[in-house]
């Protein structure tokens, strides 16, 4: 029972930290070292993975409206255009990622091996945030060329890093180049669909028997989610996320004194 109530801890706090700015990844490693979870390594990553999966379904469920206007306009003549053009703003916006995870996988991983990297980075999704609120532009995400989707996307390639936020460096990116609060959510919600879907099928082969309360996990990171999604969206739009980083400045604080880091 008490292993059951550790992998559905674990799956809120990968809903909801995977879209509210704070480091979904940062968080999941510093938490599951202090649980002391008894999984190898390769197990533990393929848990978080099927975790990431559970949050592509819940960002599905919150921007379904958008998904299928994109994927219905492709078929509509009227329409092909602009669908056309979302579909490669998100290539071109998910391509860094692609190429930063897959060619630096080990170096990623030795990343994962301790505390004190990830409440460093902390610090660093602390600074974007502060830095957010400072803007707010008025273009629409049909605005962006394939260049700056390309520039974005260099900001969540960084989030890979854990401790880093992809929702809180997103988000940023796109108020960088101009989107209104309003869009730099949406596009952030909707970049994030090929990148949790991606993580969750390459490593969910290796889900083994030794999770058996993988599913309770999967389903709290599905409903902590759609909460996450709902309150970044909220957080976004008045202006709010500085709450965020003083946030990530005390648990990384917290972390670090911890570890002996400070």
């Amino acid at each position: 029972m008490l292993e059951l109530w550790k992998y559905t801890f674990l799956g809120i706090v990968q809903g909801l930290t995977e879209f509210l700015p704070v480091s979904s990844s940062g968080h999941l490693t510093v938490i599951s070292k202090l649980m002391n979870l008894n999984l190898e390594t390769e197990t533990l990553k393929a848990f978080f993975a099927l975790l990431h999966l559970a949050t592509f379904f819940a960002v599905l469920f919150f921007t379904y409206k958008d998904v299928w206007k994109i994927i219905s306009g492709v078929f509509k003549k009227n329409e092909q255009r602009t669908a056309w053009k979302m579909i490669a703003l998100l290539l071109f916006a998910t391509l860094p990622a692609v190429v930063v995870g897959l060619g630096f996988e080990s170096q990623i991983d030795k990343a994962f091996s301790g505390i004190v990297f990830p409440a460093l980075m902390l610090l660093v999704t602390a600074f974007f945030l502060i830095l957010a609120d400072r803007f707010n532009g008025n273009k629409k995400i049909l605005d962006l060329t394939i260049y700056t989707a390309l520039m974005i996307g260099l900001f969540q390639a960084v989030a890979i890093l854990p401790g880093i936020s992809r929702s809180g460096m997103t988000v940023f990116a796109a108020l960088l180049f101009g989107l209104s609060r309003e869009d730099s959510v949406r596009f952030s919600f909707l970049m994030s669909l090929p990148v949790t879907f991606g993580a969750g099928i390459i490593e969910l082969s290796k889900v083994s028997t030794e999770t058996p309360y993988a599913i309770s996990g999967f389903i709290a990171a599905f409903f902590a989610g759609i909460v996450g999604l709902w309150l970044l969206k909220k957080f976004v739009l008045h202006g709010k996320l500085r709450g965020f980083a003083f946030y990530c400045i005390i648990v990384s604080l917290i972390v670090l004194s911890i570890s002996g880091g400070i």
